[in-house]
C-alpha cells in the first residue's frame, strides 16, 4: 500500500486563477472554517493558530502552482518516496541507509524509514550541499577558466553551469569525449560511492583529473554524494592509478 503513503495534492490552473490569495496574517489573526453540510446547515469553527498557520502555508504553496503532500513526523516512507523528498535517487537512499545515514526498519523484506529521519538526513544533505557550493564558487573565482591539469577539458567544463542538467551535461561531456564507451551521471554516481570501477576506472580517472574541482564538486552536490565517499572514491582512485589532482585535494581538506 506504498502507493498511498504521499498523496500530493495540486490545484489547477483554472483553481489556481479562481481562488482568491488572501494577505499573510497577522498578529490575533483569526481564521475561521465554514462547512456547508449536506443537510444544508452550515458550521462554523475557528482554527487554532498553528493549524491557521499550517493552511496559509499550503495554500501559498498550492497557489504557487506546487505539489503539496502533509504527513506526520513518524510516518513510514518507502526509499522510493524518501528519494523523493530527498531528491535523490533510490540506489543513493539505500546507499545512506546502509552507511548508518538514515535509519530504517525491514517490513517483511521492504525497507522503511520514518519521515522525521528522512527530513533530518535532508537538512545534513542540504547543509553540505551548501558548503559544496560556497567551495566550488570560490574554485571557480579563484581559477577562472584555467586549473584543469589539461587544456582539453576547459570547454566542456566551464564554471557557468548551476542547474543539475547543465552540470551533467559538462561533466559527462568530458568523461566521455575521450572513449567510445560513455557513461551516464547514474552510473557515475554508483561508480564513486561503491568504489566498484569493474571497466569504467578510465572515467573515474578522467573525472577526478580532467573536470574542473568545481565541477566535481557541483556534480557531487546536485547528487547529494556524501563527501566522506567522494574523498574515498579519489583516493581509491589514486591508489590504483597513481593519478592525482592538487587543486581538488586542496578542496576536500577545506571541506574536511
Amino acid at each position: 500500500m506504498t502507493s498511498q503513503v504521499l498523496q500530493f495534492v495540486e490545484l489547477s490552473v483554472q483553481d489556481r486563477k479562481a481562488a482568491k490569495a488572501f494577505d499573510k496574517l497577522g498578529r490575533g489573526d483569526q481564521v475561521e472554517v465554514r462547512v456547508r453540510r449536506k443537510s444544508g446547515r452550515n458550521q462554523v469553527f475557528t482554527l487554532p493558530p498553528k493549524a491557521a498557520a499550517l493552511l496559509e502555508t499550503a495554500l501559498d504553496h498550492l497557489l504557487q502552482g506546487e505539489r503539496v503532500a502533509i504527513l506526520a513526523e513518524d510516518k513510514e516512507l518507502s526509499p522510493n518516496h524518501a528519494a523523493d523528498i530527498l531528491g535523490i535517487s533510490r540506489p543513493l537512499v539505500v546507499h545512506r541507509m546502509d552507511l548508518g545515514d538514515l535509519p530504517f526498519r525491514y517490513v517483511g523484506k521492504h525497507r522503511r524509514t520514518k519521515l522525521k529521519d528522512v527530513l533530518a538526513l535532508k537538512s545534513r544533505i542540504d547543509a553540505q550541499r551548501a558548503t559544496m557550493e560556497a567551495v566550488a564558487e570560490d574554485l571557480g573565482r579563484r581559477h577562472g577558466v584555467s586549473g584543469t591539469k589539461k587544456s582539453r577539458s576547459v570547454g566542456r567544463s566551464s564554471n557557468r553551469a548551476s542547474k543539475p542538467r547543465d552540470v551533467d551535461q559538462l561533466v559527462l561531456g568530458t568523461i566521455n569525449a575521450p572513449y567510445r564507451r560513455k557513461i551516464n551521471s547514474t552510473d557515475l554516481v554508483a561508480r564513486l560511492t561503491s568504489r566498484e570501477w569493474q571497466n569504467w576506472i578510465a572515467h573515474v580517472v578522467t573525472f577526478f583529473t580532467e573536470v574542473r574541482p568545481e565541477l566535481v564538486l557541483q556534480f557531487a552536490r546536485l547528487h547529494a554524494i556524501p563527501v566522506r565517499d567522494l574523498v574515498a572514491a579519489y583516493h581509491a582512485m589514486t591508489s590504483a592509478t597513481g593519478e592525482t589532482n592538487p587543486t581538488l585535494e586542496r578542496a576536500f581538506e577545506r571541506l574536511a
